[in-house]
C-alpha cells in the first residue's frame, strides 16, 4: 500500500515538482514553468517580433531601454494574486513604478484559433513598443488597431508574414452591429469595456489595416495622427485628413474586409538568431515569484493585510531561501513594517552588496523611516550598481520632488532619464511633467503629458494628465502645480498618504 501511494504521488502533478525558469535575451526576460527548449523558442520569437516592428515602422526603443519582463502562466489568476482578473482575459500589460511587465497564458489548448496565446502576447508587446518608440498621443482605435495588426504575424524559417487577417476580429465584424464611426473615433474609454469591447477591437483592427494598406491612405493617416497629437478634435480631424463622408467610408471598409484585404511578407535576410540564456529558478519560485511581482506592481488597499499574511505564510515554507527572503522583505516594505523590511534587506545586502533592487528597496525603507540622507546614500549605490535602472533614477528624483520648487539639475537629469527609459509608466510621466513645468519648460511638459492624457483606457492618471495638459499648453506653471496639489490633498483626506513605521 505504501509503495502504491508513493508511485501515485510521483505521477500526480504538484507545485513541489514545478521548475520555473527565466529565458533572457537582449530585450526580454521571459519567466515560465515549461521545458527549456519551449521557453527558449518563446523568447526568440519575441526578439523576432521586435525586429519586425523596427523594420516595419522605422522606429525603435531608446538605447538602454530595460528588458521587458514577460510572465507565461497556466492560469491568469496566478498572474494577479489579490487583484481579480476577468476570467475572459488571456493576457495583459501592466506598467507601474515597480515594474513593467506583460502577462500571457502559456497555451490555450481549447481554443479553435491556432496560436491565439501567441497572438495575445504579441499584442501586449506591440503596446509597449508603440509608446516607447514614439512618445506621441494616439487615438484609442489606433493604439488597439496597431497592436491587432502586427500581433497576427507569423514567423517561418525563410520569411515573416504580417498584416494577416484576424479570424476572431473578422468573425465579430460579420456577426455584431458596428459602432458608428463618429463614436469609434471619439475619445470614449467606455468602448474598451463592456458589451462594445469586442466590436471596438474588431473595427479598430479593420480601420488600421485599411489605412496601413489601401492605396494612398498612409499619408492621410500620418496627417490625421499629427493633427490628433496636436489636440485637434478626433472626429473633425478624420473628416479633414481622411474622408469627410463617413457613410461612404464605412462602405469602403465593408468591401475591403471581404474582398480587398492583403498581407505582407518579408524574406529573411542573413541574420543571426538571438542569444537566449536559460536560468533555472529555485524551487521557491513556484510559490514566491508571482506574489512578489504582484507586490511590486501594487496591491489594492483593501487586500493589503490579506496579502501580507499570505506572503509571510508562503515565505515560512522556505526558511533561508534567498528568493523567499527577497519577497518577504518587499512585502514588509510595501505592506507592513519598514523597520522589519530594513532588517531583512540589511541581512541580504551583507551577502550581495551590489544588488540594485535590494539597494533601491533599502532606500525606500530609509525614506519611510524619516532618513532621507541614508536613502540618498543607498540610491547612489544602486545607480552605480545598475546605471540603466529607471526605477532607481525615479526614486532618486523623488528625494527632491516638490510641487512648487524646481529640482536640482542632477535630480531633474535622473528623472528625465527615467522618462526616456520608461515613458509607459504613469508616475514617471506625471513626475516629469511637473518637474519640467516647475523649471519653466511648460511646452516640454505638454509634450510629455499628451500620450497619457489621451491614453485609450483612461483612468484617474489620464484625467489628471488632461487637466495638467490644459494648464501646460497655456504656459500656466501655477495651474500645473495646482492640479497636483489638489490631487495630493484628496489623497491625504482619503488616507492614501501617510508614514508607516
Amino acid at each position: 500500500m505504501r509503495l502504491l501511494l508513493s508511485l501515485l504521488l510521483l505521477l500526480l502533478p504538484t507545485p513541489l515538482l514545478a521548475q520555473w525558469k527565466m529565458a533572457e535575451t537582449e530585450r526580454f526576460r521571459v519567466y515560465a514553468d515549461m521545458p527549456a527548449r519551449k521557453l527558449e523558442q518563446r523568447a526568440a520569437l519575441l526578439e523576432d517580433f521586435h525586429a519586425l516592428l523596427v523594420r516595419a515602422t522605422g522606429r525603435d526603443l531608446p538605447p538602454g531601454s530595460p528588458p521587458l519582463d514577460v510572465f507565461l502562466v497556466s492560469d491568469m489568476a496566478q498572474a494577479s494574486p489579490w487583484r481579480p482578473v476577468d476570467p475572459r482575459v488571456s493576457g495583459f500589460y501592466r506598467a507601474s513604478s515597480g515594474r513593467i511587465s506583460a502577462f500571457a497564458m502559456e497555451d490555450l489548448p481549447d481554443s479553435r484559433i491556432p496560436d491565439l496565446a501567441q497572438t495575445l502576447l504579441l499584442h501586449e508587446y506591440a503596446h509597449h513598443f508603440l509608446l516607447g518608440a514614439s512618445r506621441n498621443a494616439y487615438p484609442a482605435w489606433y493604439v488597439e488597431g496597431f497592436a491587432e495588426y502586427y500581433s497576427t504575424a507569423r514567423f517561418g524559417n525563410d520569411s515573416i508574414d504580417y498584416g494577416l487577417a484576424s479570424p476572431v476580429r473578422a468573425q465579430t465584424l460579420v456577426r455584431a452591429p458596428w459602432i458608428p464611426l463618429e463614436r469609434l473615433l471619439a475619445r470614449d474609454p467606455s468602448l474598451l469595456r463592456g458589451d462594445d469591447s469586442a466590436i471596438f477591437y474588431a473595427q479598430s483592427w479593420l480601420l488600421t489595416h485599411y489605412l496601413f494598406r489601401a492605396p494612398g491612405m498612409r499619408g492621410r493617416l500620418s496627417d490625421y495622427l499629427k493633427a490628433y497629437a496636436a489636440g485637434a478634435d478626433p472626429v473633425e480631424a478624420f473628416r479633414t485628413h481622411i474622408d469627410p463622408d463617413f457613410r461612404a467610408f464605412e462602405a469602403k471598409l465593408r468591401r475591403y474586409v471581404v474582398r480587398e484585404a492583403t498581407y505582407s511578407r518579408f524574406n529573411r535576410i542573413d541574420e543571426t538568431r538571438p542569444t537566449v540564456r536559460i536560468t533555472e529558478l529555485p524551487a521557491s519560485a513556484s510559490t514566491m515569484l508571482m506574489p512578489m511581482i504582484a507586490i511590486e506592481q501594487g496591491v489594492p488597499p483593501d487586500r493589503r493585510e490579506e496579502a501580507l499574511a499570505d506572503l509571510r505564510q508562503r515565505a515560512a515554507r522556505f526558511p533561508g531561501d534567498p528568493l523567499a527572503l527577497r519577497a518577504l522583505a518587499l512585502g514588509e516594505l510595501q505592506l507592513g513594517s519598514p523597520m522589519a523590511a530594513a532588517d531583512l534587506l540589511d541581512a541580504q545586502l551583507a551577502r550581495t552588496p551590489d544588488d540594485a533592487d535590494l539597494l533601491r528597496w533599502r532606500a525606500q525603507a530609509a525614506r519611510l523611516l524619516g532618513q532621507p540622507e541614508v536613502a540618498r546614500t543607498y540610491l547612489l549605490r544602486a545607480m552605480r550598481a545598475n546605471p540603466q535602472d529607471w526605477r532607481t533614477a525615479l526614486a532618486y528624483s523623488r528625494l527632491y520632488r516638490s510641487t512648487a520648487q524646481p529640482m536640482p539639475d542632477q535630480a531633474l537629469e535622473a528623472l528625465m532619464k527615467a522618462y526616456r527609459l520608461a515613458p509607459q509608466v504613469n508616475d514617471v510621466v506625471l513626475d516629469a511633467a511637473l518637474a519640467l513645468a516647475n523649471a519653466g519648460r511648460t511646452g516640454e511638459a505638454a509634450q510629455v503629458l499628451e500620450p497619457l492624457a489621451w491614453a485609450p483606457h483612461g483612468g484617474p492618471a489620464s484625467e489628471l494628465a488632461q487637466r495638467m495638459l490644459v494648464k501646460a499648453r497655456a504656459g500656466d506653471v501655477a495651474g500645473v502645480q495646482g492640479q497636483v496639489e489638489d490631487l495630493r490633498r484628496q489623497q491625504i483626506a482619503g488616507g492614501q498618504i501617510g508614514r508607516r513605521r
